[in-house]
């Protein structure tokens, strides 16, 4: 029920204006839509730099039924207004709650945006334009709420407990940092299903969301909506980590139905073990052998269905009898995990168990030597206090800037103007007074002007870039046996035109214009549009629940966007490499350290800088009392391929076999990448942030900063010693998950120079007014192949009383 505009007549526009800058600010009309804030981010926890959700409840006290526009407003790097618009129909008197999504542009920390209410004008061409404001909530003014900053990592929990995982978010003093660690996490609970986002780009921030409580009527699964339930799908398919715990009592996750169950693992209904002496998980759960456990607790044991397979029910932690706690199931470049113990009982609670470097780290894929603050000594927090941050992703642009023909075209200006000023000024006098004809000066001096304005004009209209051309960094990723892949592009894309340009990430016959990819205007960390930009700086309108297509203002240069893909990939990736000889499928395998298996790849350009991760599992679990210390939860080398020149062709087979051999071994370990990586990273004090290791490097380690080695304050000569690892724009994209199962991670570099760009070459192309953009770029190609699971072992020391079963339930239909 969009309304349209009815013309104002002239005197009483003239009135209106005149009233409005005669009455001061809080002598206007009072306003007529209440709104106000729910949460800027989940928990409001929106980080500068990532897409945000932004939860509004809204009151209209208008007398009928209308539809209103809500727009969150943030500058670009250009210094334009991407206005990001969601249109409701507004119920009067009656409060109603609404979810918009905006993407936080770095330096916006500490300063959300405020959220707007117009009234919705339907345009001649169907679209719709801010009308009247109707109402304002102004964050800055009687608020608390903050975009915090870009180098946190964020965990949300639906319940009110954080189930052991709040010394994530233990910090010295105003350091963002683990004490003895490196990302900082903010752990945000107290999420109800109400307070869950209802679009993926809601939780493309939270690296996992943990689902701690499931009894109440606000957080039982089968109280999800369909919109909040395929929220949840889309980010676990693009890398969302859901962990579930499962309660000791009424199983709403297996036991009902629910919008998530197909999410689940495949796994006969659990067996309820009952009577169980805590004690016995002693090294999952506490670190301390004085700490008191209970003795008489219920804990659900897994086993995987009949005809599940591998990959749907993957046992992560066991008992020392062998009966499963923990399992999983990939879901596209994500995961679904269930734990079968009830991390928020209240024993458990009392003493802040489970000590998250006993268990936690183990099923989220993090190292670190989380201490409790008791814990620490004064020189410990001296310490902790003084680090020297290193950056590993922060000059992103640097790769995808268009600075050549903008270097020519200053290059040509400024020899034009050198030549100009000599031939109009000194030399040309000096000519005309050789030749005693200095009287013709002023006729000389403006046939110079003409004849070098033309020389500028014919330099500028033949350097003016003629066609739509993408440079791109791109993070391809995907996982055997998936059937999506997911990417995240980083582009600049020259737009030659001035006025708008449609840019998109559908193609102009894509039926339902409803794609669940996001495209957003992108500004390097250290870059606002408040400080830099266009004199013409303009607004414009982006879909804040589908931000897959953008009208943008076009000036005939380069406009920069984040998009996040998923789906069927255009390129066709890594695959193994079939026996024509044998009829079984081909695998890879590994036997200890040994490793078979061939792999082949059919990507548009050779791969460079190519490293084979193999992860064999989990170390073992410690003895009881023993100190953890910060060591490594997991038993992962990386070796580096040797090619002929160094570069993985097209068809060329790899035999993974002579990769892992006892010299690579010893080399592996000698090197102990998740130490030596740290030093990869730029020193964030440094006067050129563009030096050092070169970005490919970099940007391999950022996906591991959740399992680099721990400081070591006391060793200067250390390979970590006090630096601190940060990242920016990589959030969500770690890999340290996969390293807490068997698994094969294969990763290297595809570079497409600019005179090769063509729609082909990015793995999901880009769309600029309805045609497939030419592009060229960086791609870092990422291949995961999971092995069959092996969880930890556990110590020989003997359990005092072992998991008895009392209850056996049916197999689940």
């Amino acid at each position: 029920m969009l309304t349209r505009p009815v013309p104002m007549p002239r005197w009483l526009l003239t009135l209106a204006m005149l009233f409005a800058v005669v009455l001061p600010a809080n002598a206007q009309t009072a306003e007529e839509v209440t709104v106000e804030a729910v949460q800027y981010g989940i928990g409001d926890a929106a980080r500068a730099g990532d897409w945000a959700g932004i939860q509004v409840n809204v009151l209209d006290s208008a007398p009928e039924q209308r539809d209103i526009l809500l727009r969150v407003a943030v500058r670009d790097a250009d210094g334009d207004r991407a206005n990001y618009d969601r249109v409701v129909t507004s119920n009067p008197g009656v409060e109603q709650s609404f979810w918009l999504y905006a993407r936080m542009p770095f330096g916006s920390e500490g300063e959300p945006p405020p959220v707007l209410v117009f009234e919705a004008i339907e345009t001649d061409g169907g679209r719709v334009r801010a009308g009247r404001l109707l109402g304002r909530y102004d964050p800055r003014i009687g608020s608390t709420k903050q975009v915090i900053e870009p180098s946190l990592s964020i965990i949300a929990v639906v319940g009110p407990y954080a189930a052991g995982l709040d010394l994530y978010n233990f910090r010295i003093g105003n350091i963002s940092a683990l004490p003895f660690g490196h990302e900082l996490t903010r752990v945000v609970t107290g999420r109800t299903i109400p307070l869950l986002p209802d679009h993926w780009q809601g939780l493309t921030a939270v690296d996992a969301l943990v689902w701690a409580e499931s009894t109440t009527s606000n957080t039982e699964p089968s109280a999800l909506t369909p919109e909040r339930a395929r929220a949840i799908r889309t980010w676990v398919e693009r890398g969302g980590h859901l962990i579930v715990i499962l309660p000791p009592a009424g199983d709403p996750w297996f036991g009902a139905a629910h919008p998530l169950s197909d999410l689940l693992p495949k796994i006969q209904r659990p067996r309820r073990l009952d009577g169980v002496d805590l004690e016995t998980l002693r090294p999952l759960l506490a670190e301390s052998i004085e700490t008191p456990l209970p003795r008489n607790a219920v804990i659900q044991a897994f086993v995987p269905a009949p005809g599940a397979a591998p990959d749907e029910a993957r046992p992560v932690l066991t008992t020392p009898e062998g009966d499963c706690i923990v399992i999983q199931r990939l879901v596209g470049s994500g995961a679904v995990t269930v734990v079968g113990l009830d991390l928020s009982a209240g024993p458990l609670r009392r003493y802040n168990l489970p000590d998250a470097e006993a268990f936690w780290h183990r099923v989220l894929g993090r190292r670190a030597d989380i201490k409790r603050p008791e814990e620490f000594t004064q020189q410990e927090k001296s310490d902790a206090s003084s680090r020297t941050q290193v950056d590993f992703d922060h000059d992103i642009s640097s790769q995808i800037d268009s600075t050549g023909r903008a270097v020519q075209g200053i290059l040509y200006g400024l020899v034009v103007f050198i030549t100009y000023w000599l031939v109009a000024g000194p030399l040309g006098f000096m000519l005309l007074k050789k030749r005693n004809l200095q009287h013709h000066a002023w006729v000389g001096f403006v046939a110079c002007t003409a004849v070098f304005t033309a020389l500028a004009w014919a330099g500028a209209t033949a350097l003016r870039p003629g066609r739509v051309e993408v440079t791109h960094l791109t993070l391809l990723e995907s996982v055997h046996g998936q059937p999506i892949s997911r990417a995240r592009t980083w582009a600049s894309v020259m737009l030659p035109d001035y006025g708008e340009s449609k840019v998109s990430v559908e193609a102009a016959d894509t039926p339902t214009g409803r794609s669940s990819d996001l495209l957003a205007p992108w500004n390097p960390p250290g870059v606002t549009g408040l400080v830099s930009g266009f004199p013409d700086n303009t607004g414009y309108s982006i879909n804040a629940r589908f931000p897959s297509t953008l009208t943008v203002p076009s000036r005939a240069t380069v406009k920069q966007f984040r998009v996040d893909f998923g789906g069927q990939a255009a390129w066709s990736g890594i695959t193994l490499l079939r026996d024509p000889a044998r009829t079984d499928d081909p695998e890879i395998v590994i036997d200890g350290l040994s490793l078979s298996g061939t792999i082949v790849h059919d990507l548009p350009g050779a791969l460079e800088n190519v490293r084979v991760i193999v992860c064999q599992g989990q170390t073992p679990l410690r003895s009881p009392g023993a100190a953890m210390t910060g060591l490594s939860p997991t038993r992962t080398l990386v070796f580096a391929s040797r090619f002929q020149d160094g570069r993985w062709q097209p068809g060329e087979p790899f035999d993974l076999s002579t990769v892992v051999n006892a010299a690579s071994i010893q080399d592996a370990l000698r090197g102990d990448y998740f130490r030596g990586a740290v030093r990869d990273g730029i020193n964030a004090l440094s006067i050129n942030p563009t030096t050092g290791r070169p970005l490919t490097d970099r940007l391999l380690a950022a996906r591991f900063i959740s399992m680099f080695a721990p400081p070591n304050y006391n060793d200067d000569r250390d390979m970590v010693a006090n630096r601190q690892a940060r990242r920016f724009s990589t959030h969500g994209w770690d890999l340290g998950r996969w390293l807490t199962t068997p698994c094969v991670i294969v990763a290297g570099f595809l570079q497409i120079d600019a005179r090769d760009a063509s729609p082909e070459a990015i793995p999901f192309p880009l769309y600029v007014n309805d045609r497939a953009a030419p592009a060229h770029g960086l791609t870092m190609v990422t291949w995961i192949y999971p092995l069959p699971p092996s969880p930890p072992a556990w110590p020989s020391t003997p359990a005092s009383r072992g998991p008895q079963s009392t209850e056996q339930t049916p197999d689940a239909p």
